[in-house]
């Protein structure tokens, strides 16, 4: 008998758990007792198992809004903490049982309008594997919270802050909250219906505060319903506190959060420890086009010691859009904000890149914050500068292989309409550039680079592509190109360092070999020795201090200043400017523009042959003394090394006709068999 009772009372749990392992069902609106919401979350809570809430409420309900075809609940207390694993709470249920009545969004309003101080429509709290999917969340101070260790929970299809369609507020204080320890959370996703919408909440949209490893995706985020106009948040999405390892966004374009129309700051990222979160993929200060304009007034924020985050990445998808924001792209801030990687971004464009879509700067580092690492970007198009590094202590950032002031393909005119750069009020130790790793900086409103008061030095400019820019390449100010001075001397930006003289170009004809070179008056932290010189092709502009277009090489200075440079990589048509950089990272503005000389060694024997007229007008004399010279080939070359003329000496006296020839400087090269001769000669 005792065998047969304990065989009964297992089945009986069995039975149970198999009963509770079910569908609670919610079939009105009401704010407590049978077919409640309510009571479905306290059913759920009491039984073990496996759960779903799932909804049918009738059209005949008394909190059934036809106008809006959504069924409102309106809790009158804080509705329970979620605490048990693996609940699924689906208001598309809603959809399928009684029909799709709200084309525009979900059909289940939950209302927090009669409850004031600390509340929420849903909670999670230390649990994983559930699904809130599918609602409309309005009027709580926190829509949905999740917190303690919840982990692997996803939160999908929900309009959070926003009335039935998405076009107006029913704000929350915060849309969405993960506090204190969640993990391992999605929110959105990669489809349409996976997509939340976190738009018009008091403060912000989706806010983390210390956790860590959360995905957030595919969601709008101070948009309306069709990503067209804004309906704000103050803040789009918020990571605070110690929060870490997070992804916003993704790569791929279903995985994309369109954070734009916020008040503030699209997405803010601050508090020391709040390290190492990745944010890629995302759409920050435009519609969903990435064509028009839905400003935040800040797209990305990363302060208050938030280091070793990313900003985009180096592989296809990673790069963000930062556009349309009426204040900066990107903005790196206070002090122990440090190495903050912003990388692959368009920053001032459109999405292709070609147009522009400015925002006001397009990346500020200032605070003081330092050791950022920006990477690959296109900064163009933007209505101030379009890299500002500012303040004291804002020291040792490195700045490379971006594209400022051009279009994507870094060959077209986007500028930015101040600077490409500009460093004021006290950095130092800036790199610009580097060995292989020059950034192009053209066509801006300004100069290509400001260096604004003596408070800036040690800043190092080095192998960038700088041209046609409105100002100078280099500017150190007061504006315009600073003289040199005796010794070096003088203080002020970058120690007002004395930029190079050029003193000769040679080109020599036949070998093709240039030689540059020239002097640095430098006599102070350890005079010239080692002074690095830079040597660019350069486009002439109205200054004569012609900005560097083409890096192509660099030489040391010795102990005197004396330095040179050996190539085959110039032509005749060439003009060459040069910057110098002393053993501290100062770097000069660009020196005087200088053209080159051809030279040809002076190998042409002139016994047996005479040349003349020489200025020549419409016919040049060649005349022989010697037969050994009949029958020779001769060409005639101008400056850039190219043939204009060829033919064949076969007598001891020729007429070679020139008057087609542009007027200008020339080489005749006769080519005997047994040694060449060369004349310079003169058509006017």
């Amino acid at each position: 008998m005792r065998y047969k009772n304990i065989f009964s009372a297992l089945i009986f749990s069995l039975l149970i758990y198999d009963a509770n392992a079910t569908v609670y069902t919610v079939i009105n609106t009401n704010d407590s007792g049978a077919g409640s919401l309510r009571a479905a979350i306290s059913n759920v809570n009491i039984f073990p198992g496996t759960h779903t809430i799932a909804f049918n409420i009738p059209l005949s309900d008394p909190n059934y809004i036809a106008s809006q075809g959504v069924w409102k609940i309106t809790p009158t207390s804080t509705l329970p903490i979620i605490t048990r694993n693996n609940v699924t709470i689906d208001g598309t249920t809603q959809t399928t049982n009684q029909g799709n009545t709200n084309p525009s969004g979900p059909e289940i309003l939950i209302d927090g309008n009669h409850l004031f101080g600390s509340d929420f429509a849903f909670h999670l709290y230390n649990v994983s594997g559930a699904t809130i999917k599918s609602f409309i969340i309005g009027r709580f101070t926190v829509g949905i919270e999740i917190s303690g260790t919840s982990h692997n929970n996803t939160i999908v299809g929900n309009y959070v802050g926003c009335n039935f369609n998405a076009t107006d507020t029913l704000s929350n204080t915060h849309g969405i909250e993960l506090l204190s320890g969640p993990y391992q959370n999605i929110i959105g996703g990669a489809t349409a219906s996976e997509r939340n919408i976190f738009s018009g909440n008091d403060h912000v949209g989706i806010r983390l505060v210390n956790a860590n490893s959360n995905i957030i995706k595919g969601n709008y985020v101070g948009l309306n319903r069709t990503g067209n106009a804004a309906v704000r948040n103050y803040d789009g999405i918020s990571i605070e506190g110690t929060s870490k390892y997070n992804l916003i966004g993704g790569y791929t374009a279903a995985e994309r959060n369109y954070v734009s129309g916020n008040v503030a700051y699209g997405i803010p990222v601050f508090g020391t420890g709040c390290n190492y979160n990745i944010i890629v993929g995302n759409f920050i200060g435009t519609d969903i086009t990435g064509i028009d304009s839905i400003p935040n007034t800040y797209g990305v924020l990363f302060d208050d010691g938030a280091s070793y985050n990313r900003l985009g990445g180096s592989v296809a998808g990673a790069g963000n859009l930062l556009s349309g924001n009426s204040g900066y792209g990107v903005f790196l801030y206070n002090p122990g904000t440090q190495k903050d990687t912003v990388i692959g971004n368009l920053i001032g464009t459109d999405i292709s890149g070609t147009q522009p879509l400015p925002n006001s700067n397009g990346i500020v580092i200032d605070g003081p914050s330092f050791k950022h690492y920006v990477d690959s970007n296109v900064v163009s198009g933007n209505r101030q500068n379009g890299i500002d590094i500012h303040l004291a202590g804002t020291d040792s950032n490195i700045v490379v292989h971006n594209k400022i002031g051009t279009d994507i393909t870094g060959t077209q005119p986007l500028g930015n309409a101040l600077d490409g750069i500009r460093i004021g009020e006290g950095p130092h130790y800036s790199m610009i550039g580097g060995a292989g790793k020059g950034n192009v900086i053209a066509y801006n409103g300004g100069n290509g680079i400001t260096v604004m008061t003596a408070a800036e030095l040690y800043n190092t400019f080095s192998e960038n592509s700088i041209y046609n820019n409105a100002g100078l390449g280099i500017d150190l100010f007061p504006a315009g190109p600073t003289p040199n001075d005796f010794g070096d001397g003088d203080s002020g930006p970058n120690d007002f360092m004395n930029f190079p003289v050029i003193q000769l170009v040679s080109l020599d004809y036949f070998s093709g070999i240039s030689t540059v070179t020239g002097t640095i008056d430098h006599t102070v932290f350890g005079g010239a020795n080692g002074i690095k010189i830079e040597l660019f092709k350069a486009v002439v502009d109205a200054s004569g201090y012609g900005q560097g277009k083409d890096y192509f090489g660099t030489a040391i200075a010795n102990a005197a200043g004396n330095w040179s440079f050996t190539c085959s990589c110039l032509t005749g048509a060439d003009f060459i400017t040069a910057t110098a950089t002393d053993l501290l990272g100062n770097t000069s503005e660009f020196s005087l523009n200088t053209n080159i000389t051809v030279d040809i060694n002076d190998i042409a024997k002139n016994n047996g042959i005479k040349l003349y007229p020489n200025p020549a007008n419409d016919n040049l004399i060649v005349e022989f003394t010697d037969a050994k010279f009949i029958n020779t080939e001769y060409k005639i070359v101008n400056l850039l090394g190219e043939v204009v003329k060829t033919g064949v000496i076969e007598e001891m006296k020729n007429r070679i006709p020139v008057e087609n020839l542009s007027g200008g400087i020339y080489y005749l090269q006769l080519n005997n068999k047994s040694e060449p001769n060369i004349f310079k000669i003169v058509k006017r």
